[in-house]
């Protein structure tokens, strides 16, 4: 008879962190001190759903991981802007864009939300709207600002011209008084 060794279990003491894996109710993450370095451990455990699923990985590993995850999250995601979203965005919150001005603007606030901009029904969700409402808001009180600025930088030139002006004026009518003064017969 033939006896398998049980690989050790991990001590829990060396513990580095630990983290839920999506959520709680799904599986959690541990990354602990290996005999042979840092590893990290993921259970998979899905509530009701009798699967069970056990990685270790590297940090290394876990990188490559992250990165190609994130990779096909993009991918997915720009996927979502579909011609309807695109119509649906354009008609409530972005008035007046194309649609690359558009996905540019989804692109950017997905970026900013690591990706929480699709909502129910492969619409914008709601906060994103609003935010995409608000940046659109910001764009245009900076550029009223802007216009504003330039106005008053150009009457400021117009209100020193005025004021020089005024002065040139004063000065002429004490001149011409002095000439009228010096002119008088008798003098």
């Amino acid at each position: 008879m033939a006896t398998v060794p049980t690989p050790p279990t991990p001590d829990r003491r060396d513990v580095i962190v630990r983290a839920p894996f999506l959520s709680t109710d799904f599986g959690e993450m541990v990354a602990w001190h290996d005999t042979e370095g840092p590893a990290i451990d993921i259970h998979l455990e899905p509530r009701d759903a009798g699967q069970r699923i056990d990685v270790s990985i590297s940090p290394s590993e876990a990188r490559i991981l992250a990165r190609q995850l994130t990779e096909i999250a993009d991918t997915a995601q720009r996927a979502g802007w579909t011609p309807a979203l695109l119509a649906d965005a354009r008609e409530r919150y972005l008035p007046g864009l194309s649609d690359e001005q558009i996905i540019a603007r989804l692109d950017a606030l997905s970026e900013r939300l690591g990706g929480f901009v699709l909502g129910f029904r492969g619409r914008v969700d709601w906060r994103a709207g609003r935010m995409l409402v608000a940046e659109t808001g910001n764009e245009l009180l900076d550029r009223a600002a802007a216009a504003v600025d330039t106005a008053e930088q150009h009457l400021a030139g117009y209100r020193q011209a005025v004021d020089q002006l005024g002065t040139v004026k004063a000065e002429l009518d004490q001149v011409r008084t002095f000439f009228a003064h010096e002119s008088e017969v008798g003098r």
